[in-house]
This record gives C-alpha cells, sequence and structure tokens, in this order.
C-alpha cells in the first residue's frame, strides 16, 4: 500500500521535459521534487540530495538511467531512488506519475523497501 492517499495534481506538460533532462516542480503540500524522462519514461523523485541536501535537479541523466548530483557526485535509479554511486548512503524518495495526455501529474510517495522505493514512473506513448 502507498503512503496515505492524495489526489494526483497536474505539475507540467512533456513539452516542458524533454528526453535526457530534469525538472523542479513543487507540490501543493511544499514538497519540491525532481522530474526526469529518460528513455521514454518520466519518473519522479524528492529535489533534495539525501547526502547534503543539494538541489537534484540541478544534476545530470546519465545514459544508465541514474541520476547525478551536481555538488558531489551521488548517484541515484531514477524509477527507484536506490544509491548507484556514494558518498550519498540513503535513497531518494520517489512518487508516483501518471501522464495524461501531455499532462504530467505527480501522487503520492511510494514505500521505502530496504534500500530503495518501490519503482514508480510512467511510459510516456
Amino acid at each position: 500500500m502507498t503512503a496515505p492517499e492524495r489526489e494526483f495534481e497536474p505539475v507540467g506538460s512533456l513539452k516542458d521535459l524533454p528526453e535526457g533532462v530534469t525538472l523542479q516542480r513543487v507540490l501543493s503540500s511544499g514538497e519540491a521534487v525532481c522530474l526526469i524522462r529518460h528513455r521514454n519514461e518520466v519518473s519522479a523523485v524528492s529535489d533534495i540530495c539525501t547526502h547534503q541536501h543539494f538541489s537534484m535537479s540541478e544534476g545530470d541523466v546519465l545514459a544508465d538511467g541514474t541520476l547525478q548530483c551536481a555538488w558531489h557526485g551521488a548517484r541515484y535509479d531514477c524509477r527507484t531512488g536506490e544509491v548507484r554511486q556514494g558518498p550519498a548512503e540513503s535513497p531518494l524518495p520517489v512518487y508516483a506519475v501518471r501522464i495524461e495526455g501531455e499532462m504530467i501529474l505527480i501522487g503520492p510517495r511510494s514505500d521505502r523497501k530496504g534500500p530503495r522505493y518501490e519503482p514508480a514512473a510512467a511510459r510516456v506513448e
């Protein structure tokens, strides 16, 4: 079961998020999320690096589907938030994603399962 249910909220359009790009959005709850578009999928993780609290949307999406923090180089899986390279030790929180037409919607945070969160990504058709 996911975190307490809340409605999905629109955060932007697919045209605002080209392939290989990150985009910061702030949810109505005040939580900053980093949207990632990689290999025809859109995922959303916390925009705050678990290592030193730097904005993940300032980082890079690498060819292997990891998101690299621009400050100290920590790498995270875009779909699960799992740490792929230190210095970070804790995974990035992951959020549910839906795509309706051209609109990207973000929902509740996924459940954490050990060193990762439940995978969440929406396929771009």
